[in-house]
């Protein structure tokens, strides 16, 4: 048998791609045997292991006990954490701290022990990853990023829900209270401070004595050193109060406590749920702090491509980085664009086992301790601002066709009887954005609802007093004008009366007692269409006041007055031609709200339907058409009358 020389095989001109192929072939497995013998010798490159013996270094330098070079890991599977973050962050827990590196610090004070919990529970990114980036969760195919330091008391919200509500200026006065009364002369809180006594940054979780100031007035009382006596004296019980507020928001996390006031001055509630609470026009809020990176479209996002960016660009244009939103800009300011962001970045509860539980699950998910009553201020914020404004006086938002009425001001709250305020917050406006907030398991209880209606109530201004009228100087030309405008479509342009409105000027009128229309005037005339008008100022209602009683007698009595009744078929080519183009044709709301739901229908009394008619509604297209106006018609007592029929029984009849 004749063996042949492949050299002679590849030096033939016919072979020549086959040489090529081998010597090709030749090449990559010199490579791949290369590869293969190197492997074992790249873990003596990983950074850990640099990390490790610059510890090592500084160890010896110190004085202090090295460590073998090794991954280090934390493992708690209960938790699902397999944590390698102490591979290079050694003073964490792999062994002793440190000078002369970060790296090497010992963990920041907090509760409870790190240890006990791993990194990725409170700090986020890739536990098990053992290269920096991997491990930020800063890669591809890895959705959790590790969150920033200026946002890493978000962490908390992992295994804490419980962030006590207090708004934006309870919080700043309960510091300042704090500050100015040099109680961090003994204290520490939340990082200053110069004392030895309790610190104070943790007392909202583990609880205080809400009586430490007769103690300290006991202490002073039983101590004669000038430091006792210089520094502590007695204190006002408001401000009592406010510290107490203030001092149960000391969880161990001020930005996030910040970050959430925030969020209720915003009005975040009124439109998104967490834990159950709040509106249903956006999506809820629960979770949205772990949401997926690989879930976000970036498209719109300027910068890099990280949860926090895109949570922080949302707020300040919420259509640009997701077109079609329905949500107005939330934060002025990238400052409030950040804060708000700490606050999303907290919603991001997980599961854990029983025995991990804090303190504030455990009383709120297994014994079902329900949440502080808000005060009427508080609800007002947490629910209703960030659609009606930080006073109630509506916000309009015409690039996205959003208007919204305001709720402060007196031409609604002058016609507007406490039970519809109510019924409006417990079941919502149909056709419009405000949900059903007070119904069966809803957000606000029957208490807190009364406390909501009697803070809109006090958002009214308050009308002069009667001394005050009688005293000021009287103008019959301005009554004449205000009676035109506001009395004179419901009362006769004479004020002998129409169906709408009773004769003020018969023998047994009020005309001739300053004092009764005074009473009119700033409480309105119950049973009837006659609303408030606290808005008016001492002169305004004094000229009015005077010009009734220059009104000429008539015939008649004021007692046999009775409200006249409409006919729905001469007020349908009315609501036709006036209402239709904002309520929609039959009703179901438009520009305008639906005027033919039954929600609507059983909460409007027939005169709070022909108040705002005749009135019309500041900051939104509803005009007043008891009112001169050049754009629409002024409509008599009887067309109004027929136009609140047809409201009230045709457009049910036609739906």
């Amino acid at each position: 048998m004749e063996f042949t020389d492949m050299r002679e095989l590849a030096n033939q001109p016919g072979d020549l791609k086959l040489g090529r192929l081998l010597r090709i072939f030749a090449v990559l497995s010199v490579i791949f045997v290369a590869v293969l013998a190197s492997a074992p010798l790249r873990p003596y490159f990983d950074e850990w292991r640099g990390i490790q013996k610059r510890y090592n270094w500084l160890a010896r330098q110190a004085g202090s006990p090295t460590i073998p070079i090794a991954v280090q890991q934390i493992w708690r599977p209960e938790l699902g954490v397999t944590d390698r973050c102490t591979s290079c962050h050694i003073g964490m827990g792999a062994a002793q701290p440190v000078p002369g590196d970060p790296l090497f610090k010992a963990h920041p004070l907090i509760p409870h022990d790190p240890k006990q919990f791993g990194c990725t529970v409170c700090h986020g990114g890739q536990g098990r990853a053992t290269t920096r980036n991997a491990a930020h969760g800063f890669v591809s195919h890895w959705d959790e990023q590790m969150l920033d330091r200026r946002h890493i008391s978000s962490g908390c919200g992992s295994c804490h829900n419980n962030v006590p509500w207090i708004s934006r200026p309870e919080l700043n006065r309960g510091r300042l209270l704090v500050e100015s009364l040099d109680c961090l002369s003994c204290h520490k809180l939340d990082g200053k401070g110069r004392g030895n006594a309790t610190d104070l940054s943790y007392v909202g979780l583990k609880g205080f004595n809400e009586n430490w100031h007769n103690w300290h007035l006991e202490e002073k009382a039983r101590n004669s050193g000038d430091a006792w006596k210089a520094s502590y004296g007695a204190i006002a019980e408001a401000d009592l109060t406010q510290i107490n507020s203030f001092l149960r928001t000391r969880i161990g996390a001020p930005r996030v406590v910040e970050a959430r006031a925030l969020a209720l001055q915003k009005g975040c509630l009124g439109c998104h749920k967490v834990s159950g609470v709040g509106g249903d026009e956006g999506p809820p809020l629960d979770g949205v702090g772990r949401k997926p990176v690989g879930d976000l479209n970036f498209a719109g996002v300027r910068g890099e491509q990280t949860l926090v960016n895109y949570i922080k660009q949302h707020f300040l244009d919420p259509t640009g980085v997701v077109p079609g939103s329905l949500m107005p800009p939330q934060a002025t300011t990238i400052e409030e664009a950040d804060l708000l962001t700490s606050y999303v970045l907290f919603l991001r509860e997980r599961k854990v086992p029983q025995q991990y539980l804090p303190r504030d699950r455990i009383r709120r998910e297994l014994l079902g301790e329900p949440r502080p009553a808000l005060s009427g201020e508080r609800a007002f914020q947490a629910f209703c601002s960030g659609c009606h404004g930080s006073t109630g006086e509506g916000r309009n938002y015409a690039n996205l066709y959003l208007r919204f009425p305001g709720i402060g001001l007196p031409d609604f709250l002058d016609v507007a009887t406490d039970e519809f305020i109510a019924s409006t917050i417990k079941s919502g406006r149909p056709g419009r954005r405000m949900p059903a907030l007070g119904a069966a398991g809803g957000s606000l209880s029957e208490d807190e609802t009364k406390a909501l209606v009697s803070y809109l109530r006090s958002l009214a201004p308050s009308p002069p007093s009667l001394a005050e009228v009688n005293s000021a100087p009287i103008d019959l030309t301005l009554g004449a004008r205000i009676y035109r405008q506001d009395c004179a479509a419901c009362h006769g342009r004479n004020g002998d009366g129409t169906e709408l409105g009773s004769p003020l000027t018969t023998a047994d009128s009020k005309a001739a007692n300053r004092e009764a229309i005074y009473q009119s005037l700033v409480k309105g005339a119950a049973g009837t269409a006659m609303p408030r008008y606290g808005n008016y100022d001492a002169q305004a209602m004094a000229s009015l006041i005077s010009y009734l009683s220059t009104l000429p007698r008539s015939a008649g009595t004021r007692a046999s007055w009775k409200m006249g009744k409409g006919i729905a078929d001469r007020g349908k080519n009315i609501y036709a031609g006036q209402c239709a183009g904002c309520h929609g044709e039959n009703g179901q709301g438009k520009l305008g709200p639906a005027l033919a739901h039954a929600a609507f229908l059983n909460t409007a009394s027939d005169n709070y339907i022909a108040a705002t008619i005749v009135r019309g509604r500041s900051g939104t297209p509803m005009p007043g058409f008891g009112r001169d106006n050049v754009n629409y018609p002024r409509l008599t007592a009887t067309e109004v009358l027929d136009l609140i029929a047809y409201i009230r029984h045709g457009l049910a009849s036609e739906k």
